[in-house]
């Protein structure tokens, strides 16, 4: 019987590690398949066997600032990756870029062709670049094209219309299905082409609420913390305490699971309390706002 049973397996492994590699492994990202992300995620996987159409399909993940809207795009990319055709040729099927601050079609094409490992001049007009991409996501035989901050296209302003005809004709030329991924803004952006916002599907990532699906993710989470002693983070107090410090996007109890774990590590306690929480609070607050007046 395994001397930390309220861990996984490979995470107990990492029990013999020094305190730095603990609270590097602490940092790392995970993925836990929460029933909203992972319905989004199997409905994004129909996409890539979704036969030719003349209207490829798109969805729009709509959620607030981190809310776990990356992570998703993250997690699909890694379930499709590279492979390797017979005659050494690249195949993937799923393309990933992030929109630019403030995009028009030149920077996006590049952004696509830099996602490919084609080289080419930045500078180039949209119009020289076009013919490129068409050229490299039909080589490697690209079905979807993933965008992240697709709700950049609100900044593009008057050349917003042009970025959303650009993307349509290459949907079409390619038979290439748009994920995107933004906040509220994004459904704005969609406005400034009614076609293009016609072939765009919406999946909300909604708000989380102290709920049975919070309360798993949490008890899912303890499991892949190095800690040698149990929190009980889904424990009536304590989840509460995290969930009040956290906020309702995903993404901030997180951070503050992450940050209260490697407070644990170096304060030698080796687990998370309602107190290890709220020092934590205090202490990310205080150096926000550290940081805000500096600058």
């Amino acid at each position: 019987m395994s001397a930390y049973p309220h861990l996984l397996p490979q995470v107990a492994e990492r029990m013999e590690d020094s305190e730095s590699e603990r609270i590097e492994f602490a940092r790392s990202d995970r993925w836990i398949a929460y029933p909203v992300a992972k319905s989004v995620i199997d409905e994004l996987d129909q996409i890539i066997a979704y036969p030719t159409t003349q209207r490829p399909p798109c969805r729009l993940i709509v959620g607030r600032g981190d809310n776990g809207k990356t992570a998703i795009l993250r997690q699909f990319r890694q379930r499709h990756p590279i492979t390797i055709r017979e005659d050494g040729s690249p195949n993937s099927s799923v393309v990933a870029i992030g929109m630019p601050a403030t995009p028009d079609l030149s920077q996006i094409w590049s952004e696509i062709l830099q996602s490919c490992a084609i080289t080419h001049r930045r500078g180039d007009a949209a119009h020289a670049k076009y013919p490129q991409v068409v050229g490299a996501l039909r080589y490697i035989n690209a079905r979807v094209l993933l965008i992240d901050e697709f709700n950049n296209i609100v900044n593009a302003r008057k050349g917003a219309s042009d970025v959303l005809a650009g993307l349509r004709k290459l949907s079409n030329d390619l038979n290439l299905s748009i994920v995107a991924a933004g906040t509220e803004a994004a459904i704005n952006a969609l406005s400034f082409d009614a076609q293009m916002r016609s072939r765009f599907k919406p999946l909300a990532l909604t708000r989380w609420s102290l709920d049975l699906a919070y309360l798993s993710f949490l008890k899912t989470y303890e499991r892949l913390l190095p800690l040698p002693a149990a929190s009980n983070l889904s424990g009536k107090e304590l989840a509460q305490v995290i969930f009040n410090a956290g906020g309702v996007a995903i993404g901030g109890s997180v951070s503050l699971i992450k940050e209260a774990a490697v407070t644990a590590i170096r304060s030698g306690q080796e687990r998370i309390t309602p107190a290890t929480i709220l020092d934590t609070q205090e202490r990310l607050r205080q150096n926000y706002e550290g940081v805000v007046a500096s600058t």
